[in-house]
């Protein structure tokens, strides 16, 4: 039995599962910089010359991991405030799907990272825990955390974990458990988690300010993730669209695809992204069709005005590797990718 039932139904009541923290923005920030990378997302595309490179296209990163791991998404409903840990799990997926895809050395250790073999429920339930994050959000209750200190602990300690059986560790991972989520909290986990989280750390992570730079991380392989105060409708138009509606979701969401395309822009006025949400697939519904092509957004998914999510915090997630750009396809879309 969930804490909620029905997310949607929380959230609107005002649950409080992603918030602000100035403090939090700052410690991100330094770690970065500490170790190397730059919180200047319009920077790292210049620098490794990826900007503008999305301009005009679709990107249909649900694609890259749907094909990877079929069935993997929406996965299962949250069971507390845990939004950001889904939203950066999501990323996290994202980015070090595109580096399985891709197939290059990590340019550090110049090994070639392999696809695992996971379990059928494991790929239902989105391949990568999101309870292990969760532990490192440093309160003991069920609902809420920053987006910066997400990317901050995935980054630095929590490292990523497979959906697998851990015996060293006494749990379980390859199925979603809200009770799991809260296992740790206000303590933070014992040293020897920290020490396997750090062997499969995400390399870096940076901000996002505009809907170019979003565009740009998703068409390069990198995983995106936002916190923000909008409401989307639950319904979704003839081309997956959802409007944002009245009302606040204190909320944390995947960033999945993007639209740039001229056909877009002309129909909606801007291009759209892609967001996947972490309730399931039942909560919203419509039409899945992305429009002129054969493809179809993740159920739970809606599209939105890209600028929307600008009024948020928005974050990318380096592969393991880094910030190299992928050669990725896109299958079959119009404006390739």
């Amino acid at each position: 039995m969930t804490r909620f039932p029905n997310p949607a139904d929380a959230y609107d009541a005002g649950l409080r599962g992603a918030y602000s923290d100035p403090r939090e923005d700052e410690l991100f920030e330094d770690s970065i910089l500490r170790h190397g990378g730059n919180p200047d997302g319009a920077a790292v595309a210049h620098e490794w010359e990826f900007a503008d490179a999305g301009k005009g296209k679709l990107v249909p990163m649900w694609e890259h991991v749907m094909r990877t791991w079929p069935g993997c998404w929406p996965g299962p409903a949250q069971e507390n405030g845990s939004c950001v840990s889904f939203g950066l799990q999501r990323a996290c997926l994202m980015s070090w799907t595109c580096e399985l895809i891709d197939g290059r050395p990590d340019e550090v250790t110049g090994v070639i990272e392999g696809k695992p073999e996971l379990s059928p429920e494991a790929i239902a339930n989105s391949v990568l825990s999101n309870e292990v994050p969760y532990w490192f959000r440093g309160h003991g209750g069920a609902d809420g955390w920053t987006c910066s200190g997400a990317a901050r602990a995935v980054t630095t300690d929590a490292g990523i974990w497979l959906r697998k059986d851990y015996p060293e560790f006494g749990f379980d991972l390859t199925k979603y458990s809200g009770d799991a989520e809260l296992r740790y909290g206000r303590n933070r986990p014992p040293q020897k988690i920290i020490d396997y989280g750090r062997t499969h750390l995400v390399r870096t992570a940076t901000f996002l300010k505009s809907i170019e730079e979003i565009r740009d991380f998703l068409h390069a392989g990198f995983g995106v993730f936002f916190c923000s105060g909008l409401k989307w409708s639950s319904t979704r138009d003839e081309n997956g669209y959802s409007p944002v509606v009245p009302g606040s979701w204190a909320h944390s969401q995947a960033i999945c695809g993007f639209d740039d395309r001229p056909e877009i822009i002309k129909l909606y006025g801007e291009p759209l992204a892609a967001v996947l949400n972490s309730w399931g697939r039942k909560w919203n519904s419509g039409s899945r069709k992305v429009l002129g092509t054969n493809l179809e957004i993740p159920e739970g998914a809606y599209w939105t005005k890209a600028r929307n999510l600008i009024a948020g915090q928005v974050i990318a997630l380096s592969s393991v590797a880094g910030w190299p750009p992928r050669k990725l396809t896109s299958y079959g879309a119009k404006g390739r990718i």
